[in-house]
């Protein structure tokens, strides 16, 4: 095969001219180097034996970034072209299939090469996927924000549970690999009660997305204040009278109020339970 010619300096034109009679004219030109020449890469992506057809090839560059895609024709055939010389690798994909294993490929500039890559179908990727958000309500402010940690309990039709996750810091949650039917999700947090419960339905392998609500349970988000109380030798004061007080502000006053008591067990130890959010000081004294 006889070698193709590459352009080493490209076409340039001259302004429109006329000529009359014995009139001389003299045109110059200056041509420009000629771009580099691209190279092309094809090939046809299978599933190891039948061409797959709209599936869609990605060009990543040495530098694992995306350059270039397309998609593939009735036949599985794909051509990306324009490319300049270097290292690249490829990968195909289409829904219900795998992402193919990477293919790497040393271009030359004006060279056309052949890939050809295979796309492995997975029955797993044709099933359904339950996404949400698990959000906390507040309904006096009117603002709704994501909760962290929350447990998500997924049940099926019959009440079987199936499948249990955690909120991520955004209060995201994923079920995936999910069959056809009816599908009820449960959540449950440390001081919040659930809203509701929610009921996503998968059919054809589809994708609910839902968001799943909770509220503060004002009888269990509460904090604690607890201790020891010790006379001046470190012996532990049994009996002892213990103040729980909040510190409030009033028309620019600080003053300490007196909310709650209790006394110490017969190891001097002393403990106050649900304790709302603010400022508090503890006070002991003991009598005769």
């Amino acid at each position: 095969m006889a070698d193709i010619k590459q352009d080493l300096l490209s076409l340039q034109y001259s302004q429109n001219f006329d000529i009359q009679g014995m009139q001389e004219v003299n045109v110059d030109l200056e041509l420009p180097p000629a771009a580099a020449s691209l190279a092309t890469v094809y090939g046809v992506v299978t599933d190891g034996a039948v061409p797959v057809a709209d599936a869609t090839v990605k060009l990543f560059d040495s530098a694992g970034l995306p350059y270039q895609h397309t998609m593939t024709d009735a036949s599985g055939a794909y051509t990306l072209s324009g490319i300049p010389a270097g290292t690249y690798s490829l990968g195909a994909v289409k829904d219900g299939y795998l992402l193919s294993d990477a293919a790497g490929v040393t271009l030359t500039a004006g060279v056309t090469t052949q890939v050809n890559l295979t796309c492995t179908a997975d029955a797993s990727l044709s099933l359904g996927t339950i996404a949400g958000v698990l959000t906390v309500e507040d309904p006096l402010q009117g603002t709704s924000t994501p909760l962290s940690g929350g447990k998500i309990t997924l049940q099926d039709a019959l009440g079987t549970t199936l499948a249990v996750t955690y909120s991520a810091a955004d209060g995201e949650f994923a079920f995936y690999d999910l069959a056809d039917g009816v599908y009820t999700l449960l959540s449950s947090a440390e001081g919040y009660v659930a809203a509701s419960t929610m009921t996503a339905v998968i059919a054809g392998g589809s994708i609910a997305n839902v968001t799943m609500s909770m509220t503060v349970d004002s009888r269990t988000y509460n904090g604690t204040v607890s201790g020891m109380i010790r006379d001046n030798t470190g012996a532990a004061v049994a009996g002892c009278f213990v103040g729980l007080y909040q510190v409030v502000t009033v028309t620019g006053v600080s003053q300490e109020l007196l909310i709650a008591t209790t006394k110490t067990n017969d190891a001097g130890k002393y403990l106050f339970g649900g304790v709302t959010g603010g400022e508090y000081l503890v006070k002991a004294k003991l009598e005769q």
